[in-house]
């Protein structure tokens, strides 16, 4: 009687050959937007790049490409410095009021006390 139910004891991917290079150029934007995503003017771009490198490594995962522990590196990557952008992003966005209601709080205690502002 046969298997019905019998299942190959291995499943093979298709073979990509540009599967080096295609995962160099993902695992590169990742890393750098990743690099940058605590920067003050980085946040914002890394927003930008681990959004558009993520679309991109779905986008090669869905045309049929190999989804290798390399991929899913690149997906976690680009994913971790879009939300970290974001949050930076906020972060640098509070430093900076405070600097700002710092600075206008020492300008307007000299405007004070130089008689400037009559109190």
């Amino acid at each position: 009687m046969e298997n019905q139910y019998y299942q190959p004891s291995g499943y093979q991917q298709p073979i990509d050959p540009n599967y080096d290079a295609t995962v160099k150029d993902f695992l590169t934007k990742a890393i750098v937007s990743c690099a940058i995503c605590s920067l003050p003017v980085g946040s914002i771009i890394a927003i930008v790049m681990g959004k558009s490198n993520r679309q991109a490594v779905l986008d090669y995962i869905n045309r049929g490409g190999l989804h290798t522990a390399r991929v899913k590196v690149c997906s976690a990557l680009s994913r971790a410095s879009f939300y970290g952008g974001i949050g930076f992003t906020i972060f640098w966005g509070f430093y900076a009021l405070y600097f700002l209601t710092v600075i206008m709080a020492a300008v307007g205690a000299i405007a004070y006390h130089s008689g400037f502002l009559i109190g």
